[in-house]
C-alpha cells in the first residue's frame, strides 16, 4: 500500500515537473507580483478565501492536534504533489495555450468549466465546487503569472480540507462516563429519544438513497428504493433473506455503485473518503488484523480519525476493558461482535450503519448496547439497523422500513407498521375452535391457541356465540414480527 501510494506521488510530480517545462509563459495581470514570495503569499490567501467560502468552517489547533505529525506530513505532501499535477495540467497547460487565443478572461472561464467537469465522475454533483476552486487557482495564476501560486493555492485549500474533521455532536454529549454514571434505567434514553424526535425541527438528512435501483445479472436487489437518515434517528431496515437489505447499505457506505439513482452520505458521494470520515459501520462479515490484540486493534482503527474517542473509553463502552490484552482473533463470537461495535464508534462517528450488531451477544451485553444506541441517538447520531432480532427493532427504532424484493413494502414508526399488518391478536385456552370468518391465521399448540383476527370484537363475538368453553382470553395489537410475517407473507 505505502510502496503504491509513493509510486503515485512519483507520478504526479512527474507529470508536474514535465508540464511546468513545457508549459507557454503567461503575462501577469499585476506585473508587482512578480517575486515569488508574493507568488506564495497570493495563492496562501487564494486557498483560505476558497476555503473558507467553501468549507464555512476553520481548521482548530485541536484538530492539528489530533492528527499524529508523521500522517500530518504524509497527508500535506500528498496533497501537494496532487496539486502540482492538477495545476499544471489545467492552468500551466489548458490555460496558459487558451490565453494567447482566446484572451485571459474566456481562457479562464473555459480552463474552469473543464476542470470542473472532468471531477462530475469522480466526485457527483461536489465537482460543483471545483468552479469556484478552479476560478480561484486560475486567477491567482493570472495575476501573478507563475504557476506555484495556483498551486500553493490548490494545496493549501486541500490541506486545510484534509485536516478538518466532519461536523459532529459535541464530544462531551456522546461521553458515556464511568461505569456508574451509565447505570441509568434503560428506557430513559428511549424516552428522551422519542421526546426529540417529536419536538425538534427536520434537519438536513445525513444519507440519502433517492430512487437507487440496483441488479446483479437477471436479480434486481433494488428497484426504485427511497431512503432517508435524519440526525437523531434509529433506522431499522427491516426484510426477509434477499430484500435488498445489505445492497442498499453498502451502496450508502460507497462500496457498490447504483445501477440509476441519487446516493448522499453527509452530504457528499458516499466514494469520497471525506463522507466515509463520519461513518462507523458493522458489517456481516467481520475480521481483524492477524496477531494484533484487542488494544492494538482499537488504537490501530482510532488513528484513521481526527478526534477519536479514547482507547480506554472506546473499549470500556463495549465492556472489554478486561479483554483488552487478548488477541483479537481468539474472542469469543459475541465479544467478537462487541470489539466489531467499538472499533465502529471509536471515531465519534455522525452516522451508524450495523448489519445484526448484537449477533452471538449474551442479554447483559445486547440489552446495554441497544441502551448505547438510544443515548447515542439522543446526543444527534443517526442509526441505521439492519437486524432479524425484530424485538430489539421495535425496543429502539424512531422509524421502521421494511424491504420485500428490493422494494419498500411499508414505512412508518413501529406503531405504524404494527397498524399496517392489520390484524389484532387475540390468544385463549380451547379444546378446540370453531369455524372462524375474517381470520388471517391460526397457530394451535394442544388448547393453545393465537388468532391473527381483521376484527377482534367480532372474533370474540363467534366464539362466543359458538357456545365453546374457553379461558384466558387475551386481545393485544400485534408485535412488529406479528406484522412483519403478515405482510411479507402478503406479497410472496
Amino acid at each position: 500500500m505505502r510502496a503504491a501510494a509513493a509510486g503515485r506521488v512519483t507520478a504526479w510530480v512527474a507529470v508536474a515537473v514535465g508540464g511546468a517545462l513545457v508549459a507557454p509563459a503567461v503575462d501577469p495581470l499585476d506585473t508587482t507580483l512578480h517575486p515569488l514570495p508574493e507568488a506564495l503569499a497570493v495563492g496562501c490567501i487564494a486557498g483560505v478565501a476558497a476555503f473558507l467560502v467553501l468549507a464555512r468552517r476553520w481548521v482548530t489547533a485541536s484538530s492539528l492536534a489530533a492528527v499524529p505529525r508523521p500522517r500530518l506530513v504524509a497527508r500535506v505532501v500528498v496533497l501537494v504533489a496532487k496539486s502540482a499535477q492538477e495545476e499544471t495540467i489545467w492552468r500551466a497547460l489548458v490555460l496558459g495555450l487558451l490565453v494567447p487565443a482566446v484572451g485571459a478572461a474566456a481562457a479562464l472561464a473555459v480552463s474552469t468549466v473543464c476542470f470542473a467537469a472532468a471531477h462530475v465522475g469522480l466526485l457527483g454533483r461536489r465537482a460543483l465546487a471545483h468552479l469556484a476552486t478552479g476560478a480561484s487557482f486560475g486567477l491567482a495564476y493570472l495575476a501573478t503569472g507563475r504557476l506555484v501560486a495556483a498551486i500553493t493555492a490548490h494545496a493549501t485549500y486541500n490541506v486545510l480540507v484534509g485536516v478538518t474533521p466532519v461536523r459532529r455532536p459535541d464530544a462531551s454529549v456522546l461521553d458515556t462516563g464511568r461505569r456508574g454514571a451509565r447505570l441509568v434505567a434503560s428506557v430513559a434514553p428511549l424516552a428522551r429519544l422519542r421526546t426529540m424526535r417529536q419536538t425538534t425541527s427536520p434537519s438536513p438528512p445525513l444519507a440519502v438513497l433517492e430512487d437507487v435501483t440496483k441488479s446483479f445479472a437477471a436479480v434486481k436487489a433494488l428497484d426504485a428504493v427511497d431512503l432517508t437518515l435524519g440526525s437523531g434517528e434509529i433506522v431499522a431496515l427491516l426484510g426477509p433473506n434477499g430484500a435488498g437489505k445489505s445492497t442498499a447499505v453498502a451502496i450508502m457506505l460507497g462500496l457498490r455503485r447504483p445501477d440509476a439513482g441519487r446516493v448522499q452520505l453527509c452530504g457528499r458521494d458516499p466514494r469520497d473518503p471525506f463522507a466515509r470520515r463520519g461513518v462507523g459501520a458493522v458489517l456481516q462479515d467481520v475480521g481483524f488484523p492477524p496477531g494484533l490484540r484487542v488494544r492494538e486493534t482499537v488504537e490501530l482503527v482510532r488513528a484513521h480519525f481526527p478526534s477519536p474517542a479514547s482507547t480506554a473509553e472506546t473499549l470500556e463502552r463495549l465492556d472489554l476493558a478486561t479483554a483488552a490484552d487478548r488477541h483479537a482473533g481468539g474472542l469469543s463470537g459475541g465479544q467478537r461482535r462487541r470489539l466489531a461495535v467499538a472499533l465502529a464508534l471509536a471515531g465519534r462517528p455522525q452516522v451508524l450503519f450495523l448489519d445484526e450488531p448484537t449477533a452471538g451477544m449474551d442479554a447483559r451485553a445486547r440489552r446495554r448496547l441497544l441502551r448505547d444506541l438510544a443515548e447515542f441517538a439522543v446526543a444527534g447520531g443517526t442509526v441505521l439497523l439492519t437486524t432479524q432480532q425484530l424485538a430489539e427493532a421495535e425496543a429502539i427504532a424512531t422509524r421502521v422500513v421494511l424491504l420485500s424484493a428490493g422494494r419498500t413494502l411499508v414505512e412508518g414508526t413501529v406503531a405504524e407498521v404494527r397498524a399496517y399488518g392489520g390484524l389484532t391478536k387475540v390468544s385463549l385456552r380451547a379444546s378446540a375452535l370453531p369455524p372462524l370468518a375474517g381470520v388471517g391465521s391460526v397457530e394451535s399448540q394442544g388448547d393453545r391457541h393465537v388468532i391473527y383476527a381483521d376484527d377482534a370484537d367480532a372474533l370474540v363475538a363467534t366464539l362466543v356465540r359458538s357456545g365453546i368453553e374457553f379461558s384466558e382470553l387475551q386481545v393485544t395489537p400485534v408485535s412488529l414480527e406479528d406484522a412483519f410475517v403478515a405482510l411479507t407473507e402478503a406479497v410472496e
